[in-house]
């Protein structure tokens, strides 16, 4: 008598962190769930990496009959590299995963473990790519150009915390050298960014997740998932017979959490493209740069997905679309929200999306900003660049070509 309600309220429970589970893999922007996944993948084996597909460009019909070939994107650049290099499946998919989970300099996150794929990884074009730290990415540059043995490779390898420090009387006496003056000229040449040459690429770090198109007269929304590591259940490990308790026992935890996965990516997949409809449904004539925003709340979006307001103000975190009139949020898509709100996450998807080289001013957001359908003042740019910690563009420019790391 006393066991049946603890049995009542299992099953409730398990509902309970799948929908916790499911909640946040909605709201995780692509970069963070691919990392999230190569997690759940190396702590439970009935996960596997599938094989990876090659992204699908978007064809944009009606503009743009280039004369000039788009220039090669970082991932375009690597991804043909990791072509030549690997020729096993699976090894391939991870080291495209590990692409994915480069940063805005080139660099992959301090606690990647090494692996022969990563040290493949980065003998790879630009030099210094995949290195977990600015040290490491100075002595890959290094064996680029063959000065392993070199003073200045030595001086990296072994006083690189004195370097930063400027400590070059404790330099000289652990170097047992007088001439640094070469060496420290050599690292000042080394790219503090293996990935700056590509940065003249707008928004290639901005992820998108959906392509909204207009095409002979109708609308299409596709799902780019191009960041994301393709993951699937190991079918062998489904009807795998166990021996004892404990073990049937682990084994049931790691096909329910597997199926979770799944389950909660499909799911993700499935809200994002039906917000993706119902966003076109109303906001149509904005898209086609033929009227302004049309009113729409999160309340009246979620009544027609049937879905709680709260999930869907998950699903709209950190999520952008390609469209007509260029790369938007989907928040910026239900305006009656908050108008401020929506307006700063508008100047976030433009400045992320600028030319580096050359941002856009004060004057030039604003009028981005009401082509967009948010009529701001210029002045109220300004505020809301301090209130986001954006520079100005000529602060913003000079961050670029500043030698500092940050």
């Amino acid at each position: 008598m006393n066991q049946r309600p603890l049995l009542q309220l299992t099953p409730e429970r398990h509902m309970t962190l799948a929908l916790r589970q499911s909640l946040e893999v909605l709201q995780m922007p692509q970069l963070e769930l691919a990392a999230w996944l190569l997690s759940e993948m190396e702590k439970n084996p009935l996960l596997e990496l599938a094989a990876p597909k090659l992204p699908k460009l978007p064809k944009l019909k009606g503009r743009f009959e280039a004369d000039v070939a788009a220039p090669i994107t970082l991932h375009e650049h690597i991804a043909g590299q990791i072509r030549d290099h690997f020729a096993d499946a699976e090894e391939r998919g991870w080291a495209l995963a590990l692409m994915h989970q480069l940063d805005e300099k080139g660099f992959l996150p301090p606690h990647i473990a090494n692996s022969h794929i990563l040290h493949t990884l980065q003998t790879f074009d630009p030099p210094g790519i995949f290195a977990r730290s600015l040290q490491e990415s100075f002595l890959l540059q290094l064996k680029a150009k063959g000065k392993e043995k070199t003073l200045t490779f030595t001086l990296i390898e072994q006083c690189y915390d004195d370097l930063l420090h400027g400590r070059y009387g404790q330099i000289r006496k652990k170097l047992k050298s007088e001439e640094l003056k070469k060496a420290l000229l050599d690292v000042s040449r080394l790219a503090l960014r293996p990935a700056h040459s590509f940065q003249e690429e707008r928004g290639a770090f901005l992820t998108v997740d959906l392509l909204i198109q207009k095409v002979d007269g109708g609308w299409t929304i596709e799902l780019i998932e191009d960041d994301l590591p393709r993951v699937h259940l190991r079918s062998e490990y489904l009807d795998v017979e166990t021996n004892g308790t404990e073990e049937k026992r682990a084994l049931q935890e790691l096909r329910t959490r597997a199926k979770w996965v799944v389950r909660s990516l499909s799911r993700r997949r499935k809200l994002l493209l039906e917000i993706g409809r119902q966003l076109v449904k109303t906001q149509a004539r904005f898209l086609e740069q033929k009227g302004p925003l049309a009113p729409l709340s999160s309340r009246a979006l979620a009544q027609k997905l049937e879905i709680h307001e709260s999930t869907l103000s998950r699903a709209l975190a950190g999520k952008y679309a390609t469209t007509p009139r260029g790369i938007l949020s989907l928040r910026s898509l239900v305006p009656t929200d908050s108008e401020s709100e929506n307006a700063k996450q508008m100047l976030v998807s433009l400045i992320a999306a600028e030319d580096k080289q050359n941002p856009y001013t004060d004057d030039q957001l604003a009028d981005a900003l009401k082509e967009k359908g948010f009529p701001i003042a210029r002045r109220t740019i300004a505020k809301y660049r301090n209130r986001l910690k954006i520079g100005s563009a000529s602060q913003r420019k000079n961050q670029i070509t500043s030698l500092s790391v940050y």
